[in-house]
């Protein structure tokens, strides 16, 4: 199946895309959970009291973070029917005024399918093995008004700054081990090494992109990239001139394929972690996680760049706001044509690293530790930016059949969102699902307000 590379599509289409899959995130509302499997992945001090295993679907969880909020995406119509941000009738002028100069999305998905973990006295051997989705995206003011508003008829010119355009996607596979163990009574620390298989990576981004538009031509200044670390499945298109025509994906392509292909790229991850209990109520922990990269062999990259002054006559944008979808697919083939990008020839490989993760908590309990209150900082220093968010917990533990946490973000979602968690043991069956970032206040079709953050995770584990 051919798929041309359109950027006024991909917008579109990255944003659904992060919406509906889903960095290799753990919900932070199981941080505190002592019952859960799970929580050695964001602290490998942090380990469970009993050993157990996981097959299938040990764990899933998905995230997004995004400058954007669900209510500036989709907004209520006035018959009740709800509409996009791209919709005709759409207020243009107030979505395009509350951005910022660049709106960043990350976003991803991790299914753990293999856990094995052994508890001998104080210390904790684990195994692990998943797969791996990290999304990252940012969209510059300019390409919105491009795509939106097109060229102002009453000036004689536009300009469009493109140039923080930028687009990544790894897939990748994490299998390791880890070990913990408690020095005395007070401190433990723990550590992950995993051995990481890149399967596919994408990346495009420009140093200069910028349209000069009038009503009769666009000079288009383009210093940028667009490249592929992949299987043979995937291959680029190139018309008689050797410029970059789209992408050939094999239609034969599935994920078994992809994991039975040669492998694109390999690394190395480490996760360290500590805790200390200097009260024995009181415990504060602190983690590194997935401080690694992967380095992608040169033999699987395919690249295309652009670097030059490129003159188009006889294209008009003023008249892009009202003409819907046709025109819309037009101007997207004519960004694709006017970057002008061709073939390159790859030297040499390059490296992705991993978001990497910051967790610092602390949890002091009463009742001889049957409820306790948490608090967790967590910053994430991804490719394209830092985000941050601390998160307060109140969690009860009654014994080793149920625990839950009700947390509540101290950052995001406008001081209305909240995350809860369940860890639920029966016998030798663990159960346990978390969501953070739970919006409290809606507008009407139950659109969240000012909910830019989403986060889930559920697994299923046997325990003895």
């Amino acid at each position: 199946m051919k798929t041309t590379i359109r950027y006024a599509s991909l917008l579109v289409l990255c944003v659904m895309a992060c919406l509906s899959t889903g960095n290799a995130q753990k919900a932070n509302a199981l941080y505190f959970l002592s019952d859960a499997p799970i929580h050695t992945r964001m602290n490998p001090a942090m380990t469970p009291k009993s050993s157990g295993f996981g097959l299938g679907l040990s764990s899933m969880s998905l995230y997004m973070y995004s400058d954007l909020a669900v209510n500036d995406l989709f907004i209520p119509g006035p018959n009740g029917e709800l509409r996009t941000f791209l919709h005709p009738e759409a207020d243009k002028q107030a979505f395009l005024s509350g951005l910022d100069d660049v709106s960043s999305i990350s976003s991803g998905m991790s299914l753990e399918f293999f856990t094995l973990g052994i508890r001998v006295k104080d210390m904790y051997v684990s195994m692990h093995s998943s797969l791996n989705l990290d999304l990252g995206l940012g969209i510059p003011k300019d390409l919105f008004s491009l795509v939106m508003l097109g060229m102002d008829p009453n000036a004689s010119s536009n300009r469009f700054d493109l140039t923080d355009f930028r687009f990544n996607a790894m897939v990748f596979n994490k299998t390791g081990v880890g070990f913990s163990k408690s020095i005395g009574d007070i401190f433990t620390v723990g550590a992950n090494v995993d051995y990481l298989i890149g399967l596919t990576n994408m990346e495009a981004g420009f140093n200069k992109l910028y349209i000069d538009a009038n009503s009769t031509e666009w000079q288009v200044t383009s210093n940028g990239y667009f490249q592929v670390a992949g299987p043979s499945d995937i291959q680029f298109a190139y018309d008689a001139d050797n410029r970059f025509n789209g992408v050939d994906f094999n239609s034969s392509s599935s994920l078994t394929n992809l994991l039975n292909s040669s492998i694109a790229g390999s690394g190395i991850s480490v996760d360290l972690g500590v805790t200390v209990k200097p009260l024995p109520f009181l415990k504060i922990s602190a983690a590194l996680t997935d401080l690694g990269a992967i380095k992608w062999k040169k033999d699987g990259i395919q690249k295309v760049s652009s670097n030059g002054t490129f003159t188009y006559e006889g294209m008009d944008l003023s008249t892009s706001e009202d003409e819907g979808d046709e025109e819309g697919n037009k101007l997207a083939e004519e960004l694709q044509g006017m970057v002008n990008f061709t073939k390159e020839t790859v030297d040499k490989g390059y490296s992705s690293r991993l978001t990497s993760k910051l967790n610092i908590g602390a949890e002091a309990g009463v009742l001889n530790n049957k409820i306790t209150f948490g608090l967790l900082s967590q910053t994430g220093f991804a490719t394209g930016g830092v985000y941050q968010d601390v998160m307060a917990a109140a969690n009860f533990k009654p014994g080793g059949i149920f625990q839950s946490a009700l947390t509540y973000s101290l950052l995001h979602g406008e001081m209305s969102a909240f995350g809860a968690a369940v860890n639920l043991k029966l016998l030798f069956f663990n159960l346990f699902a978390s969501a953070d970032y739970i919006p409290l206040r809606y507008a009407t079709n139950m659109i969240p307000l000012r909910n830019s953050y989403f986060n889930t995770q559920i697994g299923f584990n046997f325990m003895f």
